[in-house]
């Protein structure tokens, strides 16, 4: 009798720490990346991806002082392909994962919670830099020279303007 229910407790306790993994909007974290079905792209995106590491070899110390917030879509190519870059350049420089935020947001890039409410989110992927509670630049959709390269320039302030910037 206690095997049983050992086994049923071991069976429950695995289906439901795998509906973590199920979600398609909302706020989710890396192991959701590497680990969710909807997202089996993104270990072999972040393993082939070559790091700029001359633009790595740069002062990225006030990286520390950014939360990071990226608004994504599973499905959309643009996520697959610059989402995992950007978690291993943060790797890389080992940014605190308590200082990142990863949104799901659903075809119409909107979330059921609304997270994406004042935000202004056009495209996905959309990655925003917040210092002191105040938006300091985003990344839109894909990087103007390459990931490295921008993210330098939006912690130091460098006037960075994404790719759909216009006054």
């Amino acid at each position: 009798m206690k095997k049983i229910i050992f086994l049923l407790s071991v069976f429950f306790l695995g289906c439901s720490s795998d509906n973590k993994y199920l979600i398609n909007e909302g706020v989710v974290n890396i192991d959701y990346l590497f680990n969710s079905p909807n997202t089996e792209w993104f270990k072999n995106n972040y393993d082939s991806y070559n790091l700029d590491t001359k633009t790595l070899n740069y002062d990225f110390s006030n990286l520390d002082e950014f939360q990071i917030e990226i608004y994504m879509n599973t499905k959309c190519h643009d996520s697959e392909r610059e989402v995992p870059r950007l978690i291993k350049i943060l790797n890389t420089l080992n940014f605190s994962e308590d200082n990142l935020k990863i949104i799901l947001l659903d075809s119409n890039k909107k979330s059921s919670d609304g997270y994406e409410n004042g935000k202004d989110i056009t495209n996905t992927p959309t990655i925003i830099f917040i210092s002191e509670s105040i938006e300091m630049n985003r990344i839109v959709e894909f990087p103007y020279e390459n990931l490295e390269k921008d993210i330098l320039n939006i912690i130091n302030n460098k006037n960075y303007k994404h790719v759909y910037y216009s006054e």
